[in-house]
């Protein structure tokens, strides 16, 4: 495994150098004429020339340099390169995690409880140095009370703590005298009241003072920003525009995409459960939200969901690690592999399996594991991956990260391998054009490359695999089609029908259906009342068939009805089916809910697609999965009343779910 390290080895280099030309040059000189003394002199010269080339370019190849943005440089795990493969899958690599980890563990007074630690680290280019910013909570009455001027955010004092590395494994937090704990500068504080913090290096430097900008939140919907020249000397807090009252309270992180020139900002959106929300600025002021970007599963619920994704461009697209809190097991918290094309459309590469995985239990990094904020930094042909590894779960303030790293083969993220090592395996590439560049395919074992043209100059890739092969990427060629494209869904096919309507008659009782705030059977009426205070919109909520709508009913589709009345008459019928209980779309009646009983619908098709949903007058809501994934794990359905008005309580006599 290679590791970035310090300059000793070349320092030993040079000296060893300089000491052989001075004795060469001395015993050169003996007997001489000053002709050839001369002479002697040039070629010494020259010798000390080359030597110091040479040298420099041993140093410079083994210098960290940050993976930027680039068209012609492509990953497989992208789905946009990889056509069609056969007998061969993707894989996500196991980093190696160093056997000195942890590096460092918080052991000074005020490193209360690091917990989540939120690593931010940069490679500095400028100082040569590595740069960690880190996040540390004051979870103790004694500690918050020797903060130079008590303060808390969310009950808890916080700071964010400095440490930096020649060669990466080496950490010192140094002592930078800019705040007091218990009335000592002896410490590597450098901000204070500044929960959930990230820090980002501006790469064109367009503004020395505002080289490094930090940007954190005081609460969901509360962000702030400060700027540094130097990443220690912190300006005043700045209040940025556009962010909901849902986003915040995880590590936020951002970046300069050089791509688009805007500043790109994650962050978590939480709507009853966590998500992952993205914004993007011109200024780092003023924000616009993209929604949610990416969530968990189904099947995962909200036993497993999506906690934070740190996010940097690589090679011609953007990778994440994403941390994933895992409540329903234990409530830990591990690291998968997220990608995409447009930082907007996030996929996870292999969902359930973890990129970087919880060690054994009462280990260094058994309970939580949450990586690094900062780009890809490449050393030696290895990248590292730098992240706070806790032995205690998520759960309280009083809790421990370390800093700690792994490493992975530079473009090794995920490879293509066969998958059944004893029969042949190909990968056939999407079509490609030629770049500046060579052409080179980085890969381990035994690959065979073909290159098959396509008129017009482009071409593709056919790269057969031996049983020991890993192909990562493809330097020199860019994609013809970089477009995002999502997921294929596999093709529906309509199944013959299988029973007929499921009908609900709420004259007997209520079926089991809740209301907020409350739900009466009224048995003279034969229907249920629904009601709700302060002038919001009552809700009723059922399992009429939880399940596979598609297999259980056959057919193309089936009809919502309800037969409703609103005796204050406002507003229209809403309905929404929830996939399971966790996300929902829903469709919104042009017809207004009077003091009369009327039926009320809602028809849908299991074929379409997510676009030809939204056409037929369905809303996908912000967390919401595919329109055939929700049918397919049809959940709780909802009837309120519409957006456009709303009374304080409506009827409903019969819910129906008809077969089309």
């Amino acid at each position: 495994m290679n590791f970035p390290s310090n300059g000793r080895a070349y320092e030993a280099r040079w000296a060893a150098v300089l000491i052989m030309i001075s004795g060469g040059f001395r015993k050169s000189f003996r007997g001489k004429s000053v002709a050839r003394k001369m002479k002697t002199c040039l070629r010494c010269f020259g010798a000390v020339v080359l030597c110091v080339a040479l040298l420099h370019g041993v140093a410079r190849a083994g210098a960290p340099s940050v993976v930027k943005f680039d068209p012609e440089h492509l990953l497989l795990l992208d789905r946009r390169v990889v056509d069609r493969v056969e007998n061969a899958e993707l894989r996500v690599t196991v980093p190696e995690k160093h056997p000195r980890n942890p590096l460092f563990v918080p052991d000074k007074p005020w490193e209360n409880a690091t917990n989540n630690f939120y690593p931010n680290v940069i490679w500095d280019e400028k100082a040569s140095l590595w740069r960690l910013w880190y996040k540390d909570v004051l979870a103790d009455a004694d500690c918050i009370a020797k903060m130079d001027g008590p303060s808390t955010v969310h009950g808890v004092g916080w700071y964010l703590l400095y440490a930096e590395s020649s060669d990466g494994l080496a950490w010192e937090r140094p002592a930078l005298g800019l705040h007091a704990f218990g009335g000592d500068f002896a410490n590597n504080i450098v901000a204070r009241d500044c929960p959930n913090v990230g820090v980002a290096l501006d790469p064109l430097n367009a503004d020395p003072a505002r080289r490094f900008r930090m940007l954190f939140d005081v609460g969901l919907g509360k962000p702030r920003v400060c700027f540094s020249g130097d990443g220690l000397h912190w300006g005043p807090e700045e209040e940025p525009k556009g962010f909901a009252g849902s986003q915040g309270d995880t590590h936020n992180n951002a970046f300069f995409d050089q791509r688009t020139g805007k500043w790109i900002w994650f962050t978590k959106m939480y709507l009853g459960e966590r998500l992952i929300s993205r914004l993007e600025s011109d200024d780092f002021v003023n924000w616009r939200s993209s929604g949610v970007v990416l969530r968990s599963g189904i099947d995962e619920g909200r036993s497993t969901q999506t906690y934070a994704l740190t996010v940097f461009p690589y090679a011609n697209g953007y990778l994440g690690y994403l941390m994933l809190y895992h409540i329903g097991s234990g409530r830990r918290v591990d690291v998968e592999l997220a990608w995409s094309s447009d930082s907007v459309h996030w996929e996870r590469v292999a969902p359930g399996q973890p990129f970087l995985a919880n060690g054994p239990a009462g280990s260094y990094d058994s309970g939580c594991i949450y990586a690094q904020a900062g780009p890809a930094v490449v050393k030696d042909g290895r990248i590292s991956v730098y992240y706070g590894g806790s032995p205690t779960q998520h759960l309280g303030w009083k809790r421990s990260g370390s800093m700690c790293v792994a490493s992975v083969p530079e473009d090794g993220f995920a490879y293509f391998a066969p998958k059944d090592p004893a029969q042949p395996a190909v990968v056939y590439t999407a079509s490609l054009r030629p770049g500046a560049d060579e052409l080179r395919v980085h890969s381990e074992g035994g690959v065979r490359v073909a290159r098959e043209e396509l008129g017009q100059g482009n071409f593709r890739l056919k790269l057969t695999l031996d049983s020991d092969a890993k192909v990562y990427g493809i330097r020199g060629a860019s994609l013809v089609d970089e477009a995002w494209k999502p997921k294929p869904e596999a093709p529906w096919h309509p199944l013959p029908a299988k029973r007929g309507p499921l009908a609900l008659d709420f004259a007997e009782g209520d079926h089991g259906w809740k209301g907020v705030d409350a739900i009466e059977h009224l048995a003279g009426e034969s229907c249920v009342r629904v009601s709700r205070g302060k002038g919001l919109r009552p809700i009723a909520s059922g399992q009429p068939l939880p399940g596979n709508w598609m297999a259980d009913f056959g057919g193309r589709g089936l009809t919502i009805r309800a037969r409703l009345r609103a005796p204050e008459g406002r507003g229209g019928a809403r309905i929404e089916v929830f996939a399971r209980e966790v996300a929902q779309w829903y469709f919104e009646t042009s017809s207004t809910v009077g003091s009369d009983w009327a039926w009320f619908e809602a028809p849908l098709d299991y074929g379409w697609t997510d676009a030809e949903a939204a056409a037929a007058g369905w809303v996908r809501t912000q967390s919401a999965f595919g329109w055939r994934d929700t049918l397919r794990n049809a959940g709780k359905v909802v009837v309120m009343q519409g957006t456009a008005g709303s009374s304080s309580f409506f009827d409903m006599a019969e819910l129906m779910l008809v077969p089309r």
